[in-house]
């Protein structure tokens, strides 16, 4: 099974080639799920109290690194071919892991892309751990929009975290959820695997909204892609500051899993090109 929910078709291929966004069912099981579900019900039980006093209430949202050794199968889902098969076979074989997070929302996600590179191939994988619909907290895309025109335009009708501020949205009488969109409704075990530069949000959110994601970049080729990568790095250092918020003292690429102590080679290679790449030290210290 776990082989028959990895390799990508040709057709899912070019889907995600020309919409920006492929959706596969059922790719994990109940009883992982279940599992998912208790390793993030001990972790956030560790992190919750302390969050509310150094963040507040509402201003953000408890979420942290999987890569420790108190989520362990989190951890090992970056490894999984159910997550990298797919992913090397979009972005290539010597793409590498950014980060693998764990996130309790708390209300709305507004519309946004997650970068503003364009050169350098990166995409998300979620995993949610309820059910979501339209009017239940659903990731909802807006297909193509990873690619230009339609990137920079609605950059230019100022829909990213508009939250209805929009003067053109004010205008022709649309809230932000009646923007046209791909619904994600989605069942525990469900992937949804996004192009970075996707446009994406979610409404109707609710307390303890529960995801997995892991991001991927592809190795540069190019000058240009270079520069994304060394404009990423930048942008790592920024988000990780905010997902650290000084709990629990830790890393974000913890020790345990830098030490690598099942010796898998695929991690192997990762660790050495997040080191040289300065990843490592940039968002550890």
């Amino acid at each position: 099974m776990i082989r028959e929910n990895s390799t990508l078709t040709e057709a899912q291929i070019q889907h995600f080639e020309t919409f920006g966004f492929i959706v596969r069912r059922q790719v994990f099981s109940q009883e992982e799920i279940d599992r998912l579900n208790e390793e993030f019900d001990q972790y956030l039980a560790t992190i919750k109290d302390e969050f509310e006093k150094k963040v507040g209430q509402g201003s953000r949202w408890p979420n942290w690194s999987n890569l420790n050794p108190e989520t362990p199968f989190m951890a090992g889902l970056l490894e999984d071919p159910r997550i990298y098969v797919p992913t090397e076979q979009l972005q290539g074989e010597d793409t590498v892991p950014l980060y693998s997070n764990a996130n309790s929302f708390r209300n709305d996600s507004n519309w946004h892309p997650d970068t503003r590179q364009c050169h350098l191939p990166m995409l998300k994988n979620l995993i949610y751990l309820q059910p979501t619909t339209g009017d239940h907290g659903s990731l909802r895309v807006i297909p193509g929009s990873h690619e230009n025109p339609l990137y920079d335009d609605l950059h230019r009708l100022k829909l990213i975290n508009s939250n209805d501020k929009s003067e053109i949205l004010k205008e022709s009488g649309m809230r932000s959820e009646d923007v046209p969109a791909y619904i994600f409704c989605s069942q525990p075990g469900d992937v949804i695997t996004f192009n970075m530069r996707l446009w994406h949000a979610a409404f109707c959110g609710y307390e303890d909204r529960r995801n997995c994601s892991f991001a991927f970049c592809s190795n540069p080729k190019t000058a240009e892609e270079e520069e994304d990568l060394k404009s990423q790095l930048e942008n790592a250092k920024t988000l990780t500051d905010g997902l650290k918020m000084e709990l629990k003292d830790s890393k974000y690429y913890h020790p345990w899993w830098l030490e690598n102590p099942d010796g898998s080679p695929r991690r192997a290679r990762w660790i050495n090109w997040l080191n040289e790449r300065g990843f490592i030290d940039a968002v550890n210290n």
